[in-house]
């Protein structure tokens, strides 16, 4: 059997369950309520995807963990971040890191020659903004920055530049690019 390239690991810190406040700004389904937020999420995506191959992964991430070369981060906390991407750096060709806080987003996308700048945008734990996961509107939110992400992806694919640091601020109506060339 030859192994893929990619990889969909779905990896919650602790023992992440799906609870009612999770419905609406997360878009879990009533009937998700109780059960694991990695087996909702992976029966969502071989829902919309059936011949898809998942890997639910119910534990935290380690250090260890096997990895292919694209990595797509969407975890809530910088320190978290930061200890993936630096056991990941040395193993991968595109790490895309998703940001988000109620309806401000951002998206990296880093390729190996461009480890040191990313490494520059993480900060310690108590520098970091407190907002709550589940603020107003954070679905919509969330669903434009995978949408990023997944262009930014599909550059990388095609072997197009990609847009190394890219900042949406909904509310506002700024959008802020940096490339990767700089």
């Amino acid at each position: 059997m030859v192994r893929p390239w990619y990889s969909l690991i779905l990896a919650e810190p602790g023992v992440g369950r799906v609870d009612t406040i999770n419905l609406g700004p997360q878009a879990y389904r009533a009937g998700d309520v109780g059960r694991s937020k990695v087996i909702a999420t992976g029966a969502l995506c071989a829902a919309l995807q059936p011949d898809i191959t998942l890997e639910p992964v119910e534990r935290r991430f380690g250090r260890s963990m096997d990895v292919h070369r694209v990595v797509f981060c969407c975890v809530d906390r910088i320190d978290t971040r930061s200890m993936i991407f630096a056991s990941v750096r040395d193993r991968i060709d595109c790490f895309v890191d998703g940001r988000m806080a109620a309806e401000v987003l951002r998206v990296l996308c880093v390729t190996p020659e461009h480890a040191d700048r990313y490494a520059g945008t993480l900060f310690a734990a108590d520098e970091a903004h407190r907002g709550a996961c589940t603020a107003r509107s954070t679905v919509y939110c969330a669903n434009i920055a995978a949408g990023w992400m997944i262009h930014q992806f599909t550059r990388w694919l095609r072997g197009w530049p990609v847009d190394f640091d890219l900042t949406l601020n909904l509310l506002a109506g700024e959008l802020t690019v940096e490339d990767a060339a700089r």
